[in-house]
């Protein structure tokens, strides 16, 4: 068998060890890069000693190599860092695209679609398949009204870009490579939809103070992402649920913070519940996050100043996972039956009290426990100089009936609640805010209708008792004269 033969299906291999040794979406692609460009220049100077002449002496050969070395070395370190980059620059692979239904800026829809137009309302009239819903038009509510836009697994169901003011509701989306795509824009609302097996959800690029609400996100491999600065957004009251991930926030190029994500069922998902990678200032609030892999993961030293509150976190491997985040606080949740309650690693200064820790393998730890993690250790604030945490596994007394424990209850060297508590504590539920309906246009004209009709009742009345009373000073005078 002929040597040379090797290095194709080596250079292959090395892209499925890349991908599979990686543990995220973009590591892998460095990884790939690195192993690639390592072998594709090992594979050149190879190729090189081959075609090497007879008379060539030892130092002419060896000045060859290490010239061809160099060069196959910097083509392939190019190619690699133009793939990087490449995927830098779009989080998201290129996808395949679908014809366009679009709602142009004009307010005509082209092609002719079932969809219908009042005002500034469009409403489905049908299902469509196998098209891209282009909106190109602000101020806008598209209403599915229960139909269903369906693709072949590739493209996009919706697409939104420097848009303002749209509102999309009520719609089946199904079997998209991304279900929602909105590039640059802010004040749009994804609300009342479902959305299954697309590949991802929706997803948000550099946007800004939109509201994801009550959509269902089911049997896709990412839910929700969020990407490059979508700052000031809201996600509440949605149903994820079966997909590879639930919400991701990710880092490159720039990370989204003062982000809200309230009252959502996040269950099922086989990795993430939610990923927030170097975000900053979320609110994490009243979210039931069980039966995933990771639950709530903060991941990257800029992932500051978060609050995680009132949410049921029950049957992961790891609860909360910690990763270099600090200044975070992480209050009144309950924290059950997971494998481990929180998982911290490099992460200090977090404030961590009146949560319930219930029945879980081991209620935190710590990574330094681990040989592969040789730095400091974690060291968080597990009370607020009152309160403290209650753990079902503590076994000290309360002499004094205050509820709290006369021994501080010790998780490692490092760590201890100075202030457990005796008894778990009710967490409230969150209330989720409404979303507001949207009332037919005419509702206007009714309300000044009913105003009218009840002044105009109101003032003959009125009317009717001042004549009245005419009437009976008239009888009056009347009899007065009589008896004179």
């Amino acid at each position: 068998m002929n040597k040379y033969a090797l290095i194709l299906p080596l250079v292959i291999l090395s892209f499925f060890l890349g991908y599979f040794a990686s543990g995220s979406k973009m590591e892998h692609i460095y990884t790939i890069a690195t192993v690639t460009t390592v072998l594709v220049a090992i594979a050149g100077c190879l190729l090189f000693f081959k075609h090497q002449k007879v008379g060539d002496s030892k130092q002419t050969r060896k000045t060859k190599v290490t010239t061809a070395f160099i060069a196959v070395l910097l083509f392939s370190t190019l190619i690699g860092v133009q793939f990087v980059k490449l995927a830098e620059a779009n989080f998201l692979p290129p996808q395949p695209s679908l014809p366009s239904i679009c709602i142009i800026k004009d307010g005509r829809v082209y092609p002719s679609a079932p969809i219908q137009r009042v005002g500034e309302v469009y409403t489905f009239t049908g299902n469509i398949a196998n098209y891209t819903l282009d909106v190109q038009r602000d101020n806008i509510v598209v209403d599915g009204t229960g139909y269903t836009l369906q693709g072949n697994g590739s493209g996009t169901g919706i697409r939104l870009k420097n848009r303002t003011g749209v509102t999309i509701k009520n719609l089946e989306l199904k079997q998209f490579a991304t279900g929602i795509n909105m590039f640059s824009s802010s004040n749009i609302t994804i609300t009342g939809n479902n959305l299954t097996s697309t590949g991802n959800g929706i997803t948000l690029h550099s946007c800004s103070t939109n509201s994801i609400e009550g959509n269902k996100i089911s049997g896709g491999s990412l839910a929700i992402l969020l990407y490059n600065a979508s700052n000031h957004n809201s996600i509440i009251g949605n149903t994820i649920t079966n997909n590879g991930n639930g919400i991701w926030s990710e880092r490159s190029p720039n990370p989204s913070s003062y982000n809200n994500i309230i009252g959502n069922n996040i269950s099922e998902n086989k990795k993430f519940g939610t990923l927030f990678r170097s975000s900053s200032n979320l609110r994490i609030e009243g979210n039931s996050i069980k039966n995933n892999y990771y639950g709530i993961v903060l991941s990257g030293s800029s992932c500051q100043y978060n609050t995680i509150v009132e949410n049921n976190i029950a049957n992961n491997n790891e609860g909360i996972s910690l990763g270099a985040g600090k200044y975070n606080n992480i209050v009144e949740n309950n924290i059950t039956n997971n494998d481990k309650g929180i998982y911290s690693s490099h992460s200090s200064n977090n404030n961590i009290y009146k949560n319930n820790f219930i029945n879980n393998t081991i209620h935190v730890y710590d990574a330094i426990n681990e040989h592969r993690d040789s730095a400091s250790p974690s060291e968080n604030s597990w009370n607020n100089g009152v309160t403290g945490n209650y753990w079902s596994d503590y076994n000290g007394i309360d002499n004094d009936g205050d509820g709290i424990g006369d021994t501080p209850y010790v998780i490692d060297a490092n760590n201890q609640d100075n202030y457990p508590l005796m008894k778990p504590i009710e967490i409230s539920e969150t209330e989720i805010p409404d979303i507001l309906p949207e009332f037919p246009r005419w509702t206007p004209m009714l309300l000044i209708f009913a105003v009218f009709t009840v002044a105009v009742t109101i003032y003959k009345q009125r009317l009717r008792k001042l004549r009245n009373k005419k009437r009976m000073s008239c009888k009056h005078e009347l009899l007065e004269r009589g008896n004179n």
